[in-house]
């Protein structure tokens, strides 16, 4: 057993602990565990401190330095003011109490709980029972605080962390929307460059190169600041404005809920499950203006749906360079007096970002691809053909009535062919064992191997009209197929297909090719 134990002291304090009345700050955590120490007369070595962090998580600056410190043998003892403190998730918390503090040989100290695992006493039979306690707690707490949510939203209140680019929170009252004239003008301006027929991209080319700040720069939000392209509007962007009903005064919350109460990551919640308080917020925009909008966007959305969105190859194409995905669109063009649509692709990601230079065009015609690929399939296709065991596959699968018919009289000619050596094999027997004579045996001997000659020449006959039928056979049936042109069919034949900026065309199969 250790005695000269280095302690360590862990204070933790939550926000929602903060929010719901936990009587603990940091300095009293502090204070408590501090007189524990010297109470026992423990040495101090460290403390280790996470304020305004969850407990539902143990992925903490604090607590990941107390472990590291623990590792590194700087620690053999830990000490919070309870069980809540080293953390609300019962499995991680069991990972630590009945895993990592045993193996490493660390004595842990919840000293309102009265737990100490190097003690032999009833309430360390407890941890199970407190720590599943303590989850449940985070979850009482989690649906509570939920619950308080979701009223004030269905009463118009707006919860959100910033607000809507446009509007500001009020300095009165946080749930309150009033109008930012700065950005309100600039929502304007974008309804009114829409309706008036500029493109998505041209709007936020028009607001990058003004040096518009964009919202998350105007609202201070700290997102993908050290991204590249931090600062610069994007097309989703000014969709997501141009798309939002609260700029005619309609506030719409609940779009995303959270996976559970220990997780952080929020996913789309249904149509159905959003909250829509109208005419809550001072309307930036008119419904007239901002029905143009919509009907617009349906109408671009429907535009040349038919020719692109089912195109065979749609969905595998991407730019070799950049590695996002290649778009395509139609182009209607004159020949010889006859109006015909070719298609045409380019990488999304330089059609985005012209002006940054961030890829090239890649410009390409799909038919191109499309005539490319189905050759290269047919080509791929007839190599692997010639790897195939063509009578294994006619044994097994294929089932017209003269390929059958062939087996049959192959098989019979095998059996006579072994009944046929066998007899040689017993005639020489009695031709040694004085049965028969020389002359009779050599007269037998001739009459079998004619007939053994013959069988065998019927049956390499036989199997050549098999493997030539089958051979041809097979390939009719591999051109049949590509010539479906059945996206699901070249879903399961490729992988991807890559466009370098010199046109040329990299297929990767989800088979192997042999050579």
């Amino acid at each position: 057993m250790i005695t000269n134990y280095k302690v360590g002291i862990y204070l933790r304090l939550s926000r929602e602990d903060e929010k719901l009345g936990e009587s603990e700050s940091i300095s009293n955590q502090r204070e408590l565990l501090l007189n524990y120490i010297n109470d026992n007369g423990l040495k101090l070595v460290d403390e280790y401190i996470d304020d305004g962090v969850s407990g539902t998580t143990f992925n903490r600056v604090g607590f990941n330095r107390m472990i590291k410190d623990c590792n590194d043998k700087k620690i053999n003892m830990i000490i919070t003011k309870d069980t809540s403190r080293l953390g609300r998730d019962h499995i991680e918390f069991g990972f630590y109490v009945e895993k990592y503090f045993p193996e490493h040989n660390i004595r842990y100290v919840a000293v309102n709980d009265g737990i100490d695992t190097f003690a032999n006493n009833s309430n360390n039979d407890m941890l199970v029972f407190k720590s599943a306690f303590n989850d449940m707690y985070v979850k009482d707490i989690s649906n509570k605080l939920k619950s308080s949510l979701y009223t004030k939203k269905r009463n118009g209140q707006f919860v959100g962390a910033y607000a809507p680019y446009g509007y500001n929170k009020d300095i009165n009252d946080k749930h309150k929307l009033v109008i930012n004239t700065y950005e309100a003008n600039i929502v304007k301006r974008i309804f009114n460059m829409f309706i008036n027929g500029s493109s998505i991209n041209k709007i936020k080319e028009v607001l990058t190169y003004e040096h518009i700040k964009t919202p998350s720069i105007s609202k201070n939000m700290n997102i993908n600041r050290l991204n590249y392209h931090y600062g610069v509007w994007s097309t989703r962007t000014i969709n997501d404005i141009l798309k939002n009903q609260i700029y005619i005064g309609n506030l719409i919350q609940c779009k995303q809920k959270k996976v559970n109460y220990k997780s952080k990551k929020r996913i789309r919640n249904s149509v159905d499950n959003y909250i829509i308080c109208k005419n809550i917020v001072e309307p930036l925009i008119d419904e007239t203006t901002f029905n143009t909008a919509q009907n617009m966007f349906k109408a671009n959305k429907y535009k040349n749906k038919n020719i692109t969105s089912n195109l065979l190859l749609k969905g595998l194409i991407y730019c070799k360079e950049c590695k996002h995905t290649i778009g395509f669109r139609s182009q209607k063009q004159k020949l010889k007096e006859k109006e015909i649509i070719r298609i045409y692709g380019n990488c999304n990601y330089w059609a985005k970002r012209k002006k940054e230079h961030v890829c090239t065009p890649h410009s390409i015609k799909y038919e191109d691809i499309e005539n490319c690929i189905l050759k290269e399939l047919e080509k791929a296709m007839n190599i692997n053909l010639k790897k195939i065991n063509l009578m294994n596959i006619i044994n097994k699968y294929i089932k017209r009535k003269d390929v059958d018919k062939t087996n049959e009289n192959i098989i019979k000619l095998d059996r006579n062919i072994k009944s046929l050596n066998k007899k040689i094999e017993t005639l020489y027997f009695d031709k040694l064992e004085g049965l028969i004579t020389k002359e009779m045996y050599q007269k037998i001997y001739n009459n079998i191997t004619y007939l053994l000659e013959s069988d065998n020449k019927q049956k390499q006959e036989l199997l050549k009209k098999i493997n030539k039928k089958d051979n041809s056979y097979y390939v009719d049936k591999i051109k049949n197929f590509l010539k479906i042109n059945n996206k699901i069919v070249i879903n399961n034949l490729i992988d991807k297909i890559e466009i370098d900026e010199d046109k040329h065309i990299y297929i990767h199969y989800i088979f192997k090719i042999t050579n």
